[in-house]
C-alpha cells in the first residue's frame, strides 16, 4: 500500500512539474517569437535599403551608358558634342554627385525612422509584474451585511500567487452572513497552508473543497439548504489567471475597452432554456418564469450540483482588469457604467462604482461587494498596497481572525 501511495505521489508531482515546465516553455516560445519578429523587421528594412541603393546604381549606370552613347555620336558628327561635354562646368558635376549622396542618405534615414516607428508601435511588455487592488463593500438598503470578501497579501504573490474571494450570503435564508464568513475563512486558511506547486485548477479545486467541508460542518447533516452562499474565487500566478464559481456572483475581464463575462451563473433560467431547446416548454417561459433567478448550485446545499471553471488558465497582460462582484453590483448598474468606471485605475474605478450605485437611491438595494485586480507592467514604488489596504475579511456578524491577514478598520 505504501508503494502504491508513493507511486501516486510521484505521478502527481510529475504532472505538476510537467505543467510548470509547459508554462515556462510557453513563455520562452513567446520571447523567441518576439526576437524573431524583431529580426524579421531589421531584415525587411535592410532589404528596402538595398533595393533603393540598387535603384540608384541602376540609374547611375543608365546615365553613364547615355553619356557613352552621346560621346560616340559626337565623334561621328565631327566633335561638336565633344566640345559641348568638355565645356560642362566642374561645379555642375560636383553638384550632381552631392545631390546623389544626399538622396541616398535621406533614403537611409527614412528607412531607419520607419523601422523604429514600427518597433515602438508594438504592444508594451506582456509580463505582469504587480497588481493594484480596488475594493468596495457596502450594506446597501438591507438590514444585515451578508457579503464577505478577501484578497491575499500581495507580498507573497511571487511565491504563492494572488487569491481573491467573494462570498454572497443568501438573503432569503437564515445565517447567510455566517456561511459567507465561514467560506472566506476556510479558503484563506487552506490557501495559506497549501504546500507545493500545484496547477491553477488543482489549487482552486482544493480551496473549493475546503470551503464546502467547512460549511457542511457548520450546518450539520440536517442543516443543508437551510442557509447558503455563492462563491467566486480568482487565482493569479505568473501571467495566468483562473477562477472557480458557484452560484450567481460574476467574474469579468476588462481588456482594451471591452468587458467580458467569464463565468456561467448557476440559475434556474439556464435549466429553463435547456427545456425550451428540448421542446418541453416555450421560449417565452424562459424569460417570464419568476423562478428564473433562483440558484441551482450554492455552498450550503450539501453536495454541489455545479461548479464553473475555465478549460485552461487565461493568459493576462498589463492593462487587464479582473473584477469579482456580487449580484448587488451588476443588478444595480448598466454594463456601460461598469465599463466606463473600469477605464480608470483600480481604486478610482471602485470608488466610481460605489458612487454610481449610491446615486441611484434604490429602496431595495442589495449588499454589494467588488474586487478589482489591475495588472501592471512595472513594480510599484509604493509597497503599501498589501495586507492593510488590500485584504478584508468583513461581514456584519463577527470579525474573523485569519492567520496572515488583517482587516482594515474602514
Amino acid at each position: 500500500m505504501k508503494l502504491f501511495n508513493l507511486l501516486i505521489t510521484t505521478l502527481t508531482g510529475a504532472e505538476t512539474t510537467a505543467a510548470a515546465i509547459a508554462e515556462t516553455t510557453a513563455k520562452i516560445a513567446e520571447t523567441t517569437a518576439d526576437i524573431a519578429e524583431t529580426t524579421a523587421g531589421i531584415a525587411e528594412t535592410t532589404a528596402g535599403i538595398a533595393e533603393t541603393t540598387a535603384g540608384i546604381a541602376e540609374t547611375t549606370a543608365h546615365i553613364a551608358d547615355t553619356t557613352a552613347n552621346a560621346a560616340v555620336t559626337s565623334a561621328e558628327t565631327g566633335g561638336i558634342p565633344n566640345a559641348f561635354w568638355n565645356n560642362i562646368p566642374l561645379e555642375f558635376t560636383l553638384t550632381a554627385a552631392v545631390v546623389t549622396v544626399v538622396l541616398l542618405a535621406a533614403v537611409t534615414v527614412l528607412a531607419i525612422c520607419l523601422y523604429r516607428a514600427k518597433k515602438s508601435s508594438k504592444p508594451a511588455a506582456r509580463i505582469v509584474r504587480d497588481v493594484s487592488i480596488g475594493k468596495l463593500h457596502e450594506q446597501g438598503a438591507r438590514e444585515y451585511q451578508q457579503d464577505c470578501f478577501a484578497v491575499s497579501d500581495t507580498s507573497i504573490m511571487y511565491d504563492r500567487g494572488l487569491l481573491a474571494v467573494v462570498a454572497d450570503g443568501m438573503g432569503g435564508l437564515e445565517d447567510g452572513d455566517k456561511v459567507s464568513q465561514t467560506i472566506v475563512e476556510a479558503v484563506l486558511d487552506t490557501f495559506l497552508a497549501f504546500q507545493g506547486q500545484a496547477t491553477h485548477e488543482e489549487t482552486l479545486l482544493t480551496l473549493t473543497s475546503g470551503a464546502v467541508k467547512a460549511v457542511d460542518r457548520l450546518l450539520g447533516p440536517n442543516g443543508y439548504k437551510r442557509c447558503g452562499s455563492t462563491l467566486i474565487m480568482g487565482y493569479m500566478r505568473g501571467n495566468f489567471f483562473s477562477f472557480v464559481s458557484v452560484g450567481d456572483s460574476r467574474i469579468c475581464l476588462y481588456r482594451d475597452g471591452m468587458l467580458l463575462h467569464l463565468n456561467r451563473e448557476h440559475i434556474y433560467k439556464n435549466e429553463l432554456a435547456l427545456k425550451a431547446v428540448n421542446g418541453e416548454l416555450t421560449l417565452q417561459n424562459v424569460y417570464t418564469d419568476k423562478r428564473g433567478s433562483g440558484l441551482t448550485s450554492f455552498v450550503g446545499m450539501g453536495k454541489l450540483k455545479y461548479i464553473d471553471m475555465p478549460a485552461s488558465p487565461i493568459e493576462i497582460r498589463p492593462g487587464d482588469k479582473i473584477m469579482l462582484m456580487s449580484d448587488g453590483i451588476y443588478n444595480a448598474i448598466r454594463v456601460s457604467e461598469l465599463t466606463s468606471a473600469l477605464e480608470h485605475p483600480a481604486a478610482e474605478a471602485a470608488e466610481m462604482i460605489r458612487n454610481t450605485i449610491a446615486e441611484k437611491h434604490y429602496q431595495n438595494q442589495d449588499n454589494y461587494t467588488g474586487i478589482i485586480l489591475e495588472c501592471l507592467a512595472e513594480k510599484r514604488a509604493d509597497e503599501n498596497n498589501s495586507v492593510a489596504s488590500a485584504v478584508s475579511v468583513s461581514a456584519a456578524a463577527e470579525k474573523i481572525d485569519v492567520p496572515g491577514t488583517e482587516s482594515p478598520e474602514n
